[in-house]
């Protein structure tokens, strides 16, 4: 196989990292790439080689595919470095801080040899799939409203994710999961109203789409020492309703892990009979690093997550920030 490069050495690159090397990869991984680069700091990149300029990466014919796990507003930059020379990215979420820039990246993709697809691993989680296939299948007749919840303690693991200028914040990069989800079940968003008790407290977000569709995501990454990272969605819908819950020690944990999840769990009740399930093994980021390299070597459709739909999610993301400061629901062209 081809190499593989990580551009980051935090949190995210062990995750994608660790991801590799469930889809057995970890001896492909040539190079991990970062300003101040710290040996060992990914831990299962064994083989790799710490270099801190991209254009090591950018010249090697060897690399193929390549993770960016790097602060927001590096995003573009890098992405459409790696893309003018044919690579194939796997791009973190958010794809950008701005719209304009998340075009510029989506236009390079659709220019390059290689391809490009957005990170958004909540589409991977066991649950949140077999929510999708319940009504895809029709189980729960025509989807009416959806409601999402995500719970974090503050994250300490990355302090730019502190700084908002970097991170775009709690709803740009927290509730973006929420807003693709919605996205997914509802189709188009039309209007956004956001409200937040403080600019450290929870924060609710009614979504209005286009057809009569309704979403409202709860969110907060202040919780109390403690209170495990939690995430849930409820569809509704004329035939039935759904719903998923996770929560684990942290966002990544596999609940294979023996210390993961304290909930993953899934039902359906509708009229065609009742499920209810309990998901005892998920490696999310293992399916979403499989779901890329089997993509990327046959053409790279990324149906599953495709660009335009990350752009539509960081699109709510922006009209919900836009909402919380003008105090008024926001338009979305």
């Amino acid at each position: 196989m081809a190499s593989i490069a990580i551009i980051g050495q935090g949190y995210m690159a062990n995750a994608h990292a660790a991801a590799w090397a469930s889809a057995g990869q970890a001896d492909a991984i040539k190079y991990i790439c970062t300003p101040r680069p710290k040996e060992g700091a990914v831990a299962a990149a064994t083989s790799g080689q710490y270099i801190s300029d991209l254009e090591v990466i950018l010249r090697d014919p060897d690399v193929k595919y390549v993770s960016v796990t790097t602060p927001t507003p590096t995003h573009k930059d890098i992405a459409i470095a790696l893309l003018a020379v044919g690579k194939h990215v796997l791009l973190e979420k958010p794809i950008a801080l701005t719209l304009q820039d998340a075009l510029e990246i989506e236009a390079a993709a659709k220019k390059s040899s290689g391809s490009l697809m957005l990170a958004h691993v909540v589409r991977f989680f066991l649950g949140y799939q077999k929510l999708h296939e319940a009504s895809l299948r029709g189980d729960l007749g025509n989807i009416l409203s959806v409601q999402a919840r995500r719970f974090s303690p503050k994250p300490t693991w990355a302090a730019w994710l502190g700084d908002e200028s970097q991170s775009g914040g709690m709803l740009l990069d927290f509730s973006i999961h929420d807003f693709d989800q919605i996205n997914l079940y509802l189709g188009r968003p039309v209007e956004v109203f956001a409200m937040q008790t403080s600019p450290s407290g929870p924060a609710e977000i009614t979504i209005s789409y286009e057809g009569g569709g309704v979403g409202q995501v709860q969110s907060f990454m202040n919780a109390a020492p403690g209170v495990p990272f939690t995430s849930t969605i409820d569809l509704l819908g004329t035939k039935g309703l759904a719903h998923y819950e996770f929560s684990a020690v942290s966002a990544t944990e596999e609940s294979s892990s023996g210390n993961g999840a304290s909930v993953n769990s899934w039902h359906v009740f509708s009229e065609s009979g009742n499920t209810i399930e309990q998901i005892p093994s998920d490696d999310p980021y293992g399916r979403q690093i499989a779901y890329f390299l089997a993509q990327a070597s046959s053409g790279g459709k990324y149906d599953l997550i495709s660009t335009p739909a990350a752009i539509a999610a960081l699109k709510v993301s922006l009209a919900a920030k836009q909402s919380l400061a003008v105090g008024r629901s926001v338009i979305i062209a």
